[in-house]
């Protein structure tokens, strides 16, 4: 099958349907390149599921479960937290490189909300999705 095809009145070589993709793509505005997430209390966080946001507040606990899990805690200790950010053992921030001396700074975690047994959390699987606060 051939896609590209040689139009000889105007010396141009058009390549469909790469060259409608890539025409598309350079008309779209920038803002949609370099969308960031809105900025949320942790409070917030259950009318937001299911978008991708970024969620702040004061960490009360930092918890490590026995299956090699990180929960950083908002609000109060598990189970009445008001969010969670979930860090799983095969993220890079999990063992001996993951979040310490968080208790009680006010830090933001990016990424998309779902629930876990009726609270929030977001997964976090990168250390760019965690900024502490200064």
């Amino acid at each position: 099958m051939r896609i590209c095809y040689a139009y000889p009145e105007a010396m141009i070589k058009f390549c469909s349907p790469l060259l409608f993709v890539v025409l598309l793509f350079a008309c779209l505005p920038g803002s949609l390149w370099s969308q960031t997430a809105t900025t949320i209390a942790d409070t917030e966080a259950t009318q937001h599921v299911g978008q991708k946001v970024t969620v702040e507040g004061v960490v009360v606990a930092v918890t490590n479960s026995g299956k090699g899990n990180t929960f950083i805690n908002f609000g109060a200790k598990y189970p009445n937290q008001t969010f969670t950010g979930w860090i799983p053992k095969d993220s890079e921030l999990s063992g001996g490189s993951g979040p310490t001396g968080l208790e009680g700074k006010k830090i933001k975690i990016t990424g998309t909300i779902e629930l876990y047994k009726g609270k929030p959390e977001i997964k976090v699987m990168t250390k760019d999705q965690i900024q502490i606060e200064e």
